[in-house]
């Protein structure tokens, strides 16, 4: 048997966010390979403007904690240098990222601050035939975490929020590529 809804409740929210993207790119083509460096540049601001829960409880519908996730999807900033070198069969790139500092408010309702963070990756890359390729690297080369909350009282119920980098610490891998 099919349920009826009898109505479709919404939250209504205005905000406002302004930023800047910023994209700075170089290549430099050598004898027998090239040189390469990016650094990107995202910059934000976001304000709720206003919550439309109609008659909706605004604790259960859209309430502080909720906001505060929603603000830290648009951190102030997010900046990237990404640097790179390709020579014949190989290469490799290196990448740094800084994510600012956000406030989420936890279980117990009490703000929870995570400081600006930097992490490091690294790949490193092989053609071992035309249509294979080898890759080895890692992610957040040297084990960057989120700052330890209070154990229970985060959405992971754990030390560490999913924010900024994540809270997997250090990833690495090898990868073998097919083209055919």
């Amino acid at each position: 048997p099919q349920k009826s809804i009898d109505k479709i409740r919404f939250v209504v929210l205005d905000t406002e966010t302004t930023g800047l993207d910023v994209v700075l790119a170089w290549k430099k083509h050598l004898d027998k390979g090239s040189v390469s460096a990016t650094f990107t540049g995202n910059f934000n601001n976001m304000d709720i403007k206003s919550i439309n829960n109609g008659n909706l409880d605004q604790d259960t519908f859209f309430s502080n904690r909720d906001q505060s996730f929603l603000l830290a999807s648009a951190p102030d900033s997010k900046l990237g240098l990404n640097l790179g070198y390709k020579r014949e069969k190989f290469n490799v790139s290196l990448a740094a990222t800084r994510f600012s500092e956000i406030v989420l408010i936890d279980f117990a309702d009490t703000e929870d601050v995570f400081e600006a963070k930097m992490t490091v990756d690294l790949n490193l890359g092989f053609d071992l035939t035309e249509n294979l390729k080898l890759n080895v690297g890692g992610n957040n080369l040297f084990n960057v975490y989120p700052d330890q909350q209070n154990d229970g009282e985060t959405d992971s119920g754990g030390y560490w929020e999913a924010v900024q980098m994540g809270f997997g610490g250090s990833y690495y891998y090898a990868k073998l590529g097919f083209n055919f």
